[in-house]
Formats: C-alpha cells, sequence, structure tokens
C-alpha cells in the first residue's frame, strides 16, 4: 500500500505544480500564445503524469482517500504559488492549507485493507445511465444553467471517471484490446472530458472560487461514498468517524482554498 500512498501523493503535487506552471505561463503571455507556451505544455504534461498516477493509486487505496488526496493540490497550488508567482498569502490561505494538511494526514491513517471485491453485475450499467444523464444534462444546459450548476455536473463526471477508473484498475485488465473495448475505459474519457468541458464552462460564467469549490466537493464525495457502497472500499476498523472527520476536513480546506483570491491567481 506504501506504493499507492507515493502514487497519490505525486498526483496531488503534479496537480497543484501544473496549476503553478499554467498560471505561470498566463502571466507571460496572453490570447493563443498561452496555450504555445513551454510552461503551459510542462503544465499539460503534469496533469497527464497526475491523471496516471492516480489511477495506480487507485488499485490499492479506497476512492474516499484518493479524491481527498487529490483535492490538497489547491494547497499545494498556493504553497509553490507564493515563491514562483510571489502571491501574497492571507490568513485564509493558511487555514485551508492547514485544513487539508490535517485531513490529508487523517484520512490516510484511516484507509483499510485493499479491496477484493469485483464490482456487482449492475454497475456498470447504472454509472452508463449516470453518465449518459450527466452528458445530457450538460449538452442541454451549456448555454443556459448557472455556473454552479455547470460546476456540479463537472464534478460529476469527473467523480464517473474516477469510479470508472477504479473499476478499471482493479479489474486488471492489461493495455491490450481488451482494454480498448472496455466500456469502462470510454467512461473514463467521456467522464473526464464532460468535466473539462463543462468546468471550462463554469469558468467563464462564475467565479474561480464558487465553481472550483462545488467541483470538488462533488469530485470527491461522491466517489468516496460509491466507492464504499459498491467497490468494497474499507475502512481501518473503529476508524469510521476518523475517516469522515478527515474527508471532511480535506473538503472544508479545498472550498476555503477555492474561495480565496490567492488561488485565484494562480489559475489567472
Amino acid at each position: 500500500m506504501t506504493q499507492a500512498f507515493l502514487a497519490a501523493l505525486g498526483a496531488t503535487a503534479l496537480y497543484g505544480i501544473a496549476s503553478v506552471l499554467q498560471g505561470f505561463a498566463a502571466r507571460r503571455a496572453s490570447g493563443p500564445a498561452v496555450v504555445r507556451h513551454p510552461a503551459y505544455l510542462l503544465g499539460i504534461l503534469a496533469d497527464l503524469l497526475a491523471w496516471a498516477l492516480s489511477l495506480v493509486a487507485m488499485v490499492w487505496l479506497p476512492l474516499f482517500v484518493v479524491q481527498s488526496m487529490l483535492a490538497g493540490s489547491l494547497a499545494v497550488a498556493v504553497v509553490i504559488g507564493w515563491p514562483v508567482l510571489h502571491l501574497a498569502l492571507r490568513r485564509q490561505d493558511w487555514l485551508g492549507v492547514a485544513l487539508a494538511t490535517a485531513g490529508l494526514a487523517l484520512v490516510a491513517l484511516c484507509a483499510g485493507p485493499e479491496s477484493t471485491v469485483r464490482p456487482a453485475a449492475w454497475f456498470v450499467p447504472a454509472l452508463a445511465v449516470a453518465l449518459a444523464v450527466l452528458v445530457v444534462a450538460g449538452l442541454v444546459g451549456y448555454s443556459r444553467l448557472p455556473a454552479v450548476v455547470l460546476a456540479g455536473i463537472a464534478g460529476g463526471g469527473f467523480a464517473v471517471a474516477a469510479l470508472a477508473g477504479r473499476a478499471l484498475m482493479g479489474g486488471g485488465l492489461s493495455v491490450s484490446l481488451e482494454l480498448l473495448v472496455s466500456p469502462l475505459a470510454w467512461m473514463v474519457c467521456v467522464g473526464g472530458g464532460l468535466g473539462t468541458l463543462l468546468y471550462a464552462r463554469a469558468l467563464e460564467r462564475g467565479s474561480f472560487g464558487g465553481t472550483t469549490a462545488v467541483l470538488w466537493v462533488v469530485e470527491s464525495i461522491v466517489p468516496g461514498v460509491v466507492g464504499l457502497v459498491a467497490l468494497g472500499d474499507t475502512v481501518r476498523a473503529g476508524w469510521g468517524a476518523p475517516a469522515a472527520a478527515g474527508v471532511a476536513l480535506s473538503v472544508a480546506g479545498c472550498v476555503v482554498l477555492a474561495l480565496s483570491p490567492t488561488q485565484e491567481a494562480v489559475a489567472a
């Protein structure tokens, strides 16, 4: 399980670094030139590596642990952005970092043994239906729904991608034709694509803080709960209450950081 924690920590750090790199590029270029800036391209590479590491972590760790740790990337972005982007950190930022750090430490202690339970027969069809509903809601409401609702749907898309990835990695499929034709693999792609599209749209229509907070709350809590109910994820015996407290602290820290003007400056 140690390698899984290292993979999750690496993913958390890389997501935070990616945000800072992309914010750095946005300060050095404008318009289409931003996406050609070396720092922006490095940020995209860091995002992809983080995503791959998060899939590795899902093989051995409960989803509530992995998703809570990934939410801590906001804290990483603030701490790294402080010297790199010359940000002035406020008390709110330090509070968010402290809450997220305490929550992640507590969540890590609460992880139960590696799950050996395969998803029930209804899991994949139910996940496909949920994704279809999210896709229809997102496409129909793309131009009319408020930012917070779009962010919630985006978080749902990322949640489906995480759940599909967890079931896929836990199924022991190798990189082969079997993987390419697996409906779970396609759900990872569609859920991630939907989340990316709608989160960008939500940022166009609303504030960074509110939309990001809603996104991470949905993306952290929904997969964690479903993982415990349907994927055999476990909490260490007698540690149910501390696990809930750890997730709550992690999500609270994420919300505090997302609503901070400093975090908005990182994502400029």
